[in-house]
């Protein structure tokens, strides 16, 4: 269960995030506190639509439109961007986007969203940013399975004012974790797997990102989708 919440605000994160990391001014509390609820009711709207192919189609849209894939691939690649040709990086950028779109596809949704409580439990201004703290309680979906033990997750997201005044969060953290630096993570590990070798790198996510489509096509009773 912590791991499908895990996804859920991964999906959150991105959907918000936009001009990640630019420059910018913290929110103040109560605009912030009502950011983080509407976002939050929008997200668990979303994730309860009853037809899969509807829900994917809203999520990707979501993703497409509100997010700047563009500086998050390069923000976890990190520092070997340097490494790679222009072309390569072009690769990769198209490789990134197309990962990010399949990873909340290999989660089982089929739950009701809405059984999923999140509390705000504080607000914090900074001259640059605004914390809102959150807890997550998801509790009411594992009732009936005792030998799960019931917990309220923390949850911490960073906004600031960005681009056109746009209030964006540029940080979540699950149980102080920031979701975003474990992914560089995992590609920082696979770069050193693949000895640094951009093209063995790149060929390894291609290769993850056509066996994500493929399951989620399969889900959905289609064809994948075109592959490099």
């Amino acid at each position: 269960m912590k791991n499908i919440l895990k996804y859920i605000l991964l999906v959150f994160w991105l959907v918000v995030s936009g001009e990640a990391f630019a420059s910018g001014a913290a929110v103040d509390s109560a605009t912030a506190r009502k950011w983080a609820e509407d976002k939050g009711q929008e997200l668990l709207a979303t994730l309860s639509e009853s037809d899969l192919a509807k829900k994917y189609a809203k999520l990707d849209v979501m993703m497409t439109e509100d997010v700047n894939l563009d500086y998050v691939s390069k923000f976890v690649i990190g520092k070997y961007a340097r490494l790679m040709t222009k072309e390569q990086m072009l690769r990769y950028t198209d490789l990134f986007r197309r990962y990010a779109l399949s990873l909340y596809k290999q989660i089982n949704f089929n739950f009701d969203a809405n059984a999923i409580h999140f509390s705000i439990d504080s607000v914090m201004e900074y001259p640059l940013f605004t914390t809102v703290n959150c807890s997550v309680d998801s509790s009411s979906l594992t009732k009936d399975i005792p030998q799960i033990e019931k917990q309220q997750i923390p949850v911490k997201f960073k906004l600031i004012r960005g681009k056109d005044n746009r209030i964006q969060a540029v940080d979540v953290e699950i149980s102080e974790v920031s979701l975003v630096i474990e992914y560089r993570k995992q590609f920082y590990k696979m770069m050193e797997e693949e000895e640094g070798d951009a093209n063995w790198f790149l060929n390894r996510l291609q290769n993850m990102v056509q066996a994500n489509e493929q399951a989620a096509a399969q889900k959905l009773g289609t064809l994948p989708q075109a592959t490099l």
